[in-house]
């Protein structure tokens, strides 16, 4: 199977820092895989390359076998979709009118909504949850369900390819597993390659078919959940000890920190 997305020996500077240095990772049709790495560890830089909105220093991005910059931008946006931080609060729109954005690159020359349109953004705003609240002003939700919006959005597009940046930074546990559910099905169902950087390393190993570690700009380690989460594999990334087990319920690696498990570097 070829991959839908793929970085290739990528390299990324700010100024003289080398924020990416020789990544490789493929994204494939049905599969989520997760991003994980220490803050300052080059996760959204990546994605900022994946996309197309970063151009690296050295090596390449391809989507489909092409550069992302190729693409004009509506058939980028029917092929890959991004999400981020939430968006701003002084948007002056209501929930469902947000996520609607999303339809942008699949409306005529003359815009409007088309019935498959309301169809994606009704079944976005039930997957994350945010069906009560879809004529809500942005600015009277919270910043858990705005970041709900954001991942809605990507998901009313319908694109191929979707690329998530800790999109469950302000979520409780109860919308971050029902986050990973969503994620799933969109993989399984529709044949999504999904990409989420995140730093829930036990849900991770719950719905990520693959793992990316990330750190100093590198990939450290990347494969199966069992292959990626070592105690070995974190220490080295994090500067934390931890103890893996598996879950009784669901077979799949857990993670604990251990008291005291700061490496001598940490804090």
């Amino acid at each position: 199977m070829k991959p839908s997305l793929s970085a290739r020996d990528v390299f990324f500077r700010y100024g003289d820092l080398d924020v990416l240095r020789g990544v490789d990772i493929d994204l494939y049709p049905g599969e989520v895989t997760i991003l994980l790495g220490p803050n300052g560890a080059g996760k959204s830089t990546l994605i900022g390359v994946l996309s197309g909105m970063l151009r690296p220093s050295r090596g390449e991005a391809l989507l489909f076998d092409r550069n992302p910059l190729s693409y004009p931008r509506r058939a980028m946006a029917r092929l890959l979709s991004a999400a981020g931080q939430s968006p701003p609060t002084d948007f002056p729109m209501n929930v469902e009118e947000y996520v609607a954005l999303g339809r942008f690159a699949h409306q005529g020359f003359f815009g409007g909504m088309t019935r498959e349109d309301r169809e994606r953004v009704d079944g976005a705003l039930s997957m994350s949850g945010l069906a009560c609240f879809k004529n809500r002003p942005l600015s009277e939700i919270s910043a858990g369900e705005r970041q709900r919006a954001v991942v809605a959005r990507a998901i009313a597009q319908g694109a191929a390819v979707m690329l998530l940046d800790e999109p469950t930074a302000f979520l409780d546990i109860r919308h971050r597993v029902a986050f990973y559910e969503v994620v799933a099905r969109l993989s399984e169902n529709r044949g999504c390659a999904v990409l989420v950087a995140s730093h829930d390393l036990s849900l991770c190993a719950e719905y990520g078919e693959r793992i990316v570690l990330l750190s100093d700009g590198k990939v450290a380690a990347q494969g199966t959940p069992d292959e990626v989460l070592t105690p070995e594999n974190i220490r080295a990334a994090y500067g934390i000890s931890v103890a893996c087990d598996r879950n009784p319920a669901t077979g799949a690696i857990r993670v604990t920190p251990l008291r005291s498990g700061i490496a001598e570097t940490g804090p």
